[in-house]
């Protein structure tokens, strides 16, 4: 039979011990809970203030936009944005780091590129720009291959390099 305690006029089975566990970790789910509901509303499972992201300067020849978060084969796009200054002879060339589109399907391009090269350590894609005195807007919509920590690079022919770090989850 039970140790029964008497509290006040009243003899109950109590374990304090135990209740003052269960209230903590009661009072840690709930953190987890607060923790998980903050980090969504911030943009960490989908659109928002975290997950939006750009690359370079608004003002160089080429900057990139592009989610920070992404779903295991979940459709996502990369939108690389062209100032009139980066084309050489009515064309605009510009290569992506081999390993980054090796861990990503490569869905679509909008528009379509002239040509692609493959290199040793990355891949060049030429596009004719057909209004050479305005900005051009180039969309890469791909699937991510690989769960974890994705980390890009993206560059003109002639620039230095934009890098970029993207995480997957499952």
């Amino acid at each position: 039979m039970a140790n029964l305690k008497r509290v006040g006029d009243l003899e109950i089975d109590q374990d304090l011990d135990y209740q003052q566990r269960a209230w903590i970790i009661q009072r840690i789910g709930w953190l987890v809970i607060a923790l998980v509901t903050f980090a969504g509303l911030l943009g960490v499972f989908g659109t928002g203030l975290l997950s939006n992201a750009k690359a370079g300067k608004q003002t160089d020849p080429l900057w990139l936009e592009y989610e920070r978060f992404e779903r295991f084969q979940s459709p996502a796009k990369l939108r690389l944005h062209f100032s009139p200054n980066a084309e050489q002879a009515g064309k605009i060339r510009v290569w992506f780091k081999r390993d980054y589109l090796e861990n990503v399907q490569l869905q679509q391009v909008t528009p379509e590129p002239e040509s692609v090269e493959a290199q040793s350590n990355r891949f060049i894609y030429t596009f004719a720009n057909p209004k050479p005195d305005q900005p051009t807007t180039v969309t890469f919509y791909l699937q991510p291959d690989q769960i974890g920590a994705l980390s890009g690079s993206v560059g003109l022919e002639t620039g230095s390099p934009i890098p970029f770090n993207q995480l997957v989850y499952p």
